[in-house]
Formats: C-alpha cells, sequence, structure tokens
C-alpha cells in the first residue's frame, strides 16, 4: 500500500512538470527517488523539480530512469538526503 501511495505521489509530481514529453519511470527508478529522498515529501518535490529542470534545459523534455539513476547532489543542502 505504501509504494502505491509513494508511486502515485510521484507520478502526480510528474504530471505537473511544464515538461512537454510525458515521464514514465521503471520501478528501479521510483526506489531510487524513495532511497535519495528517504520518503520525505519535500525532498521528493525538490528533486523532481531538480530533474525536470535539467530536462527543459537539455532540451529532453522528460525525466529518464538513466538521469534518475545517475543523480548526484550539487550542493551540501542537496548532500544531506543522500
Amino acid at each position: 500500500m505504501a509504494n502505491e501511495h509513494f508511486e502515485a505521489l510521484v507520478s502526480s509530481i510528474l504530471r505537473n512538470t511544464p515538461l512537454r514529453k510525458p515521464t514514465v519511470l521503471t520501478p528501479k527508478s521510483l526506489r531510487r527517488i524513495l532511497q535519495v529522498t528517504e520518503g520525505i515529501t519535500a525532498n521528493i518535490f525538490h528533486l523532481i523539480n531538480s530533474l525536470a529542470a535539467d530536462a527543459a534545459q537539455s532540451g529532453q523534455e522528460r525525466i529518464t530512469d538513466e538521469v534518475v539513476e545517475n543523480w548526484r547532489p550539487l550542493s551540501d543542502g542537496e548532500a544531506a538526503y543522500t
């Protein structure tokens, strides 16, 4: 049940990003997001917003499993939840 709620939360956040292409993540990427953010809602929003900004700037216009797997914190603040 908790996994369903987490997946629904991530899906909802992803639907509300300004990206032009849909993002569909594998269960492995969802587990990575959960691991990195420790399930803390604010951290989930921050991570997805960061990935969405990178996707828009790169022209990719969607978040891929590869970028989720390769995500690393850029600042000390982000490092607090890695």
